[in-house]
């Protein structure tokens, strides 16, 4: 379905105090998805500021996540982080029946992992990279997943809250699954690397909390009691990349997310993330990523800041 070009809906849920997720189920999402409410098709994208996971019950049709389109019918599942343009139209007019799950991500993932932000914030990169359209049959733990948190959040029986909690935890882990191409490396972790990770957690959290800022490997060293040339040993055999390299790859990481989600020049972006000078960033970000940060908000999975460049009108829920 065509729709008319630079318009986008921004639809606002809340979930509940109190509660872990807003779940929304049962009769009242039975719908001619794609048509309003004066039966006439809907031709906007729409994006929301939590993430949203669906499971299609019944009914079929094709799902738009921003440029792309993809059958759905009952058993289909969706993820799509916040912020993500999408619409659902069902076919032949009739009606669908889909129930959803919205979820504040970054304030589960701080709950959940509160003194490990490198997780915390691995995870959440590997959730937010992209849309997925997919099928209980190819990801049946994450299906049973979805539906156990929206039976536990219709029944509400005792401790539901805490069975919800639990069962998200492992839903934010099934979905950053969902995008094997960035795994970054495989199996368990040993030992001897949690010990060493332990070690150097403060320069981790201070990188990631002052990357715009000028940094000296002598401080980090100092932060956790190493001598510089201890700290670059462990930081080396545990990160895989000096010291340096790492506060580079963070700042780039954190200019990537400007490049997606803003139209600030490139100079503002390397300023911002702590270069030097535009040659400092430009030089680092094709070391990290292979291509100028010019060719890299271009990229089709860079779909937030493409929002600027909508007229975008504000609705509170559906």
């Amino acid at each position: 379905m065509a729709r008319k070009k630079g318009n986008v809906e921004f639809r606002y849920y809340e979930i509940p105090h109190g509660e872990p997720v807003l779940a929304l189920y049962g009769d009242a999402w039975i719908r001619t998805y794609g048509y309003d409410e004066n039966d006439q098709p809907i031709q906007d994208l729409h994006f929301h500021n939590l993430l949203e996971v669906g499971i299609c019950i019944y009914g079929d049709g094709e799902m738009i996540l921003e440029e792309r389109a993809f059958p759905y019918q009952a058993g289909t599942l969706t993820v799509i982080p916040k912020n993500y343009p999408h619409t659902t139209n069902a076919a032949n007019h009739q009606p669908n029946q889909w129930e959803y799950l919205f979820l504040d991500v970054d304030k589960l993932l701080a709950e959940f992992y509160p003194d490990n932000r490198w997780l915390s914030e691995r995870l959440a990169y590997r959730i937010s990279k992209c849309a997925c359209c997919t099928t209980v049959q190819e990801h049946p733990a994450l299906a049973l997943l979805v539906r156990q948190i929206l039976k536990e959040m219709e029944a509400r029986e005792e401790f539901y809250r805490e069975a919800t909690l639990g069962l998200l935890r492992a839903l934010v882990v099934e979905m950053a699954r969902l995008n094997p191409e960035l795994i970054e490396e495989s199996g368990h972790v040993e030992k001897s690397r949690k010990a060493d990770v332990l070690q150097i957690t403060r320069a981790l959290e201070y990188v990631g909390d002052h990357y715009d800022r000028e940094i000296k490997i002598g401080d980090l060293a100092q932060l956790c009691h190493l001598s510089e040339t201890h700290f670059r040993r462990i930081f080396a055999r545990c990160m895989g990349v000096h010291p340096i390299d790492y506060v580079n790859q963070v700042r780039v990481k954190n200019a990537c997310e400007l490049l997606k989600k803003t139209n600030d020049s490139i100079t503002e972006i390397s300023i911002k993330c702590g270069f030097c000078s535009s040659a400092t960033f430009n030089r680092n970000f094709r070391k990290f990523m292979g291509i100028t940060p010019n060719e890299w908000k271009k990229l089709p999975e860079n779909y937030e800041r493409r929002l600027t460049k909508n007229n975008i009108s504000y609705y509170d829920g559906w």
